[in-house]
């Protein structure tokens, strides 16, 4: 059995943390400290592996840029580092959702996180974080190919990467070829 799919150009063009601190700017601070350089270049390689440029088009960068601080956020989360010029003390990125119902008397709110998510199995990690969600909103605006062909037929050139077949050459005398 073969099977077909559209292949993503998985190749990305350079990101550097002054395109990561354009779009999050609140981050500048700790990207410029020796352990928000690490951070930053540990999780580029991860976020470079996730988002495409194939895929985001004019928005990879802010794309590029929310994977990252959504690493971060869930990173400050763990870490529970004190308040300041730390990457706790900016990470913000909680998840809001509409707020659904409060309480006065012993304050109490509770808000539907549905409204204002991406409402899917594959979204669960990232709405973690409200950069997250909106990468996922993000990515629900692009047009993502996701066509699979599935034959029972071998089809020439379709494992060994010679796809789509070449046209065969016409029958020529062999001095003509």
């Amino acid at each position: 059995m073969a099977l077909i799919g559209i292949q993503l150009d998985r190749k990305n063009p350079e990101f550097t943390s002054a395109d990561f601190t354009f779009w999050m700017p609140q981050y500048k601070n700790y990207v410029a400290t020796p352990d928000g350089k690490t951070a930053f270049d540990n999780l580029y390689e991860i976020a470079n592996n996730k988002i495409f440029k194939s895929i985001y088009g004019s928005d990879w960068k802010l794309a590029m840029s929310l994977c990252i601080a959504h690493y971060l956020t869930l990173i400050a989360n763990q870490v529970q580092a004190p308040a300041g010029d730390t990457l706790q003390g900016i990470a913000g990125g909680a998840t809001h959702g509409v707020l659904a119902s409060a309480t006065i008397g012993g304050f109490s709110k509770s808000y539907d996180l549905r409204m204002t998510m991406v409402d899917e199995n594959e979204a669960l990690f990232w709405n973690q974080t409200s950069y997250g969600a909106e990468l996922m909103a993000l990515l629900k605006t692009k047009a993502v190919p996701s066509i699979l062909v599935v034959t029972s037929n071998p089809v020439p050139g379709a494992i060994d990467g010679d796809w789509p077949p070449q046209p065969p050459k016409p029958n020529l005398p062999w001095f003509m070829r």
